[in-house]
């Protein structure tokens, strides 16, 4: 009970960092510091600078060696299957109007695992969580810069640019790097390091901002958004957890590692992405809002499942 409780404090405190980070977006938005136009510029900053930066340094991150590399692919493989989970549920919710069914089904299959599971997997599994959680969100960029990107995609016309986006061109440099056991040079290496970090702060601000121009009370009773939350934060982390520990028998702190990020609440991207796209920002922001408040009671009990 003790264990389970110290992960409940540390979850509950990484979210309340994220909460303030969110405050300070609202506070911004409120007194005219962040705008319509100048939240654009800093959604346009996340997913064309931020983002490739952020991928390229998980994998400068990651050592290469042989005691670790069957882990990693482990947990890379895991990352693959959480995300299968997640595709073949969301096919279950349909919508005539295209932006909300895109939001919903992107909103159950991403989970926050780089803005919330990174920190959280560090703060409760140490450097391992982080080494195993870059995995998962290494794989995590893949499918949202691919599949995710084309849940948006009406005409099959962009396959190119759909392909082509910061979230690959940042995996295409990444990987050499990482396979290759190269290390950049510091005068490059540095400034990557420090815009990745700024991937929470911009992220939970543009949040702030939705915060702030959004009336959460509306829409709360969607039987569809109900449904989505059960199922990014109950059904599938559960199907997740049982097919890792009874079918892959994976234990001990891999198996945290793997679960941890696929129980996290919906991705924050769902409403970068749809702000991006004119997707649906209003049901976004419900879904990752709700999701994230939900996750301070689901996330422990799901960990707890693990660490039996």
């Amino acid at each position: 009970m003790t264990e389970f409780f110290n992960s409940a404090l540390k979850l509950g405190e990484q979210v309340a960092i994220l909460f303030i980070l969110i405050a300070a977006g609202f506070v911004c938005t409120k007194t005219k510091l962040i705008n319509s136009k100048s939240k654009n510029g800093l959604v346009n900053i996340l997913l064309y600078v931020v983002t490739p930066c952020l991928i390229i340094n998980s994998f400068l991150n990651v050592k290469f060696t042989a005691n670790t590399i069957t882990s990693l692919g482990i947990a890379a493989a895991c990352a693959v299957v959480s995300h299968i989970i997640g595709i073949a549920f969301s096919f279950l919710f349909f919508d005539k109007d295209f932006r909300k069914k895109t939001v919903l089904r992107f909103g159950l299959i991403f989970s926050n695992a780089g803005y919330m599971g990174i920190p959280l997997a560090h703060a409760v599994f140490g450097a391992k969580g982080v080494f195993y959680g870059s995995a998962y969100v290494i794989v995590f960029n893949i499918v949202m810069w691919t599949y995710g990107i084309s849940m948006y995609q009406k005409s099959k016309k962009n396959r190119i640019k759909i392909i082509l986006n910061p979230g690959t061109i940042g995996v295409l440099i990444g990987l050499p790097l990482f396979l290759l056991k190269l290390q950049l040079p510091e005068i490059f290496s540095v400034p990557i390091e420090s815009l990745s970090e700024l991937n929470t702060p911009v992220a939970m601000m543009v949040l702030g901002y939705y915060f702030a121009c959004s009336d959460l009370k509306t829409g709360l009773l969607s039987k569809k958004m109900w449904a989505v939350i059960l199922g990014r934060m109950i059904i599938v982390p559960l199907v997740t957890f049982a097919i890792f520990k009874y079918i892959l028998g994976l234990e001990g702190v891999l198996l945290g590692c793997c679960v941890l990020p696929a129980c996290a609440p919906t991705a924050v991207n769902t409403i970068v992405l749809a702000s991006k796209f004119k997707g649906d920002t209003d049901l976004a922001l419900k879904l990752v809002s709700i999701t994230t408040i939900l996750s301070i009671i689901t996330m422990p009990l799901i960990l707890a499942l693990a660490k039996l």
